[in-house]
């Protein structure tokens, strides 16, 4: 075997060796109103992968923990790089290129932290029609600074939102009619817990009667 003959079949080895079906997601850890983007890549190196010989599709899938399965998102064929979207995608952004899928999400949420898979299918020598496969996980972590920043903000909003409730004595002939009104709280808590308003009379004589009651909203000056 010449020189040149030794140097081609490293070659050929090297590219062979060097072919497979890659999938990269950056980052791989994500956080509410700190990652501005996340970008899942699927691609195939040298135009080739192991154990097959034509290849015709790749796909971009990631997993549903309801469902216990993984859902497709994006294929793109081989032959003709026909892309197509299978799933709608919001504040997203897609690009494809010879044999490689590009997936950006704006704004990612702890929704997108999943389990993504890169998927390409085809056929070997043999006729047979085979498939390889690989996945990359996403995790979601808590933002605690934006946490401690909400818990900051809900404080100022606690003396802000003070309840003024108040109970008159209205005086009768017999007797004192007492009206109360009562919250559940003297301090409304966003987001936490409802408050429930009360207005009520006691001790009203026979005498009288309850046109309308109702309870009026404005800020305390």
């Amino acid at each position: 075997m010449t020189l040149l003959q030794h140097f081609l079949l490293f070659v050929s080895l090297f590219l062979f060796s060097s072919s497979e079906l890659v999938i990269d997601v950056q980052p791989n850890v994500i956080s509410a109103e700190i990652t501005a983007q996340l970008v899942i890549n699927c691609s195939i190196t040298n135009n080739q992968v192991q154990h097959l010989d034509v290849i015709r599709s790749l796909t971009l899938s990631r997993y549903d923990e309801t469902l216990k399965e993984f859902l497709d998102l994006i294929t793109l064929e081989a032959k003709t790089l026909n892309l197509s979207q299978l799933v709608q995608l919001h504040h997203a952004q897609i690009s494809f290129g010879n044999l490689s899928i590009s997936l950006t999400l704006h704004n990612p949420t702890q929704f997108d932290a999943k389990v993504y898979r890169c998927k390409v299918e085809g056929d070997k020598t043999n006729a047979a029609s085979s498939s390889i496969v690989a996945k990359k996980e996403v995790e979601y972590r808590t933002n605690m600074t934006a946490l401690i920043e909400e818990i900051r903000r809900l404080k100022v909003v606690e003396k802000n939102d003070q309840c003024s409730l108040k109970n008159e004595e209205l005086t009768s002939y017999h007797q004192k009619t007492k009206l109360h009104f009562v919250g559940s709280s003297k301090v409304i808590k966003e987001l936490i817990e409802p408050l429930t308003l009360t207005c009520s009379l006691q001790n009203l004589d026979n005498n009288s009667t309850v046109q309308f009651m109702y309870i009026l909203h404005g800020k305390v000056t």
